[in-house]
C-alpha cells in the first residue's frame, strides 16, 4: 500500500517520499501521535453523544473549534482482486474539545456571542487562579486591554491554533501558555538577552514551568518549530536552566 499525505494545521505541509519505507514509517509516527493525543471526528462525536451534523452546525455558528489536523490519505492498494485507489479524509481534534462541547451542551449555548462570553468567563477565572499562585501580570504586559486580548484569543481558539500548541486544547492550558510566554518575553527581552542575573533566573523559572506543563510536544515533522522548542528547549540551553 502506497501513501501520499497532506497535513494541514496552522501551516500546510506536503510530504512526498521516493523512499516508500521511510515514508510509511513517518506516516505511522504521525498516526500514532494523532491517535494518542487527539480524537477523530467520530471519537469526538461519540464522547459528546452528538452526530457529525451537530458538530458541523456548531462550527458554522462559530461556537466550536475547527479540527487541529486535517489528514488526506491517497491510497493505492494492490491485492489478488486487483488495484484499488481511493482517498480518505480524517479530522483530528484536541481531547480538551470534549470539555468545551460538554459546556456548550450544559449551558445550552447556540450563539457565538454567548459562546464567547462563556469562553471569557473561563479564561478570566484561570487568570485569577494564576494571580493567586503569585504570577504577576497586567494589561501592560498583554500590550492591549484585556477585552481586546480575549477577542484575539477567542478567534485563535476557534481556528484550533491552541489545539496544536497545547497538550489538550484546554482553556487552562491556553492561559498558561499566554501568561508563560508574556512573562518569559518580558524577563528575557523577547529571548534576546545574552545572560540572566540571579533575580531574573528566579523569576523565569516558574514561568517556564507554567509553559512546560501546558505546551504540546508536536508531531515529528513540526517539533523544531514548536513553542516548546523556542521557549523551553532553546532557553534551557541558552541560559543553562532547569525546569524541575
Amino acid at each position: 500500500m502506497l501513501f501520499s499525505l497532506i497535513i494541514q494545521n496552522t501551516n500546510t505541509v506536503h510530504l512526498n517520499s521516493v523512499c516508500i519505507f521511510n515514508f510509511k514509517r513517518a506516516f505511522m509516527r504521525l498516526s500514532d501521535y494523532l491517535a494518542t493525543h487527539f480524537y477523530t471526528t467520530d471519537e469526538l462525536c461519540h464522547a459528546l453523544n452528538i452526530d457529525a451534523e451537530q458538530l458541523d452546525t456548531w462550527q458554522q455558528q462559530s461556537i466550536f473549534p475547527k479540527p487541529s489536523y486535517c489528514i488526506k490519505s491517497q491510497l493505492s492498494c494492490s491485492s489478488y482482486s486487483g488495484l484499488y485507489e481511493c482517498e480518505e479524509y480524517d479530522d483530528y481534534y484536541p481531547r480538551g474539545c470534549v470539555n468545551w462541547g460538554q459546556g456548550l451542551i450544559k449551558q445550552k449555548i447556540e450563539s457565538s456571542s454567548n459562546a464567547f462570553n462563556y469562553f471569557a468567563q473561563q479564561y478570566t477565572a484561570s487568570l485569577s487562579k494564576l494571580a493567586q499562585q503569585g504570577f504577576n501580570f497586567n494589561e501592560e504586559l498583554f500590550g492591549c486591554e484585556i477585552d481586546e486580548h480575549l477577542q484575539q484569543v477567542w478567534q485563535q481558539f476557534l481556528c484550533s491554533k491552541y489545539g496544536v500548541l497545547t497538550q489538550n486544547g484546554l482553556i487552562d492550558e491556553i492561559v498558561c501558555v499566554d501568561i508563560g510566554r508574556l512573562l518569559v518575553d518580558d524577563i528575557t527581552e523577547l529571548r534576546t538577552k545574552g545572560s540572566l542575573n540571579q533575580q531574573e533566573r528566579t523569576q523565569l523559572h516558574p514561568a517556564m514551568k507554567l509553559l512546560n506543563k501546558a505546551l504540546g510536544h508536536g508531531a515529528d515533522h513540526e517539533k523544531q518549530h514548536t513553542l516548546r522548542a523556542r521557549y523551553i528547549d532553546a532557553l534551557i540551553l541558552k541560559y543553562d536552566l532547569s525546569i524541575k
